[in-house]
């Protein structure tokens, strides 16, 4: 059984990944992909 702080942090983590999927799908939607391979590689080059 998981405790109190274990279901937070999975609530908390499973909330980051939708947030961060709505965010790509929005950013994908006003500027296209060569927006987010452009923001991709800034951050990883």
């Amino acid at each position: 059984m998981m405790t109190g702080w274990q279901t937070t942090l999975l609530w908390g983590v499973a909330a980051l990944v939708v947030a961060a999927t709505v965010v790509s799908f929005v950013l994908w939607g006003l500027n296209g992909p060569a927006y987010l391979v452009d923001l991709i590689a800034a951050y990883c080059f």
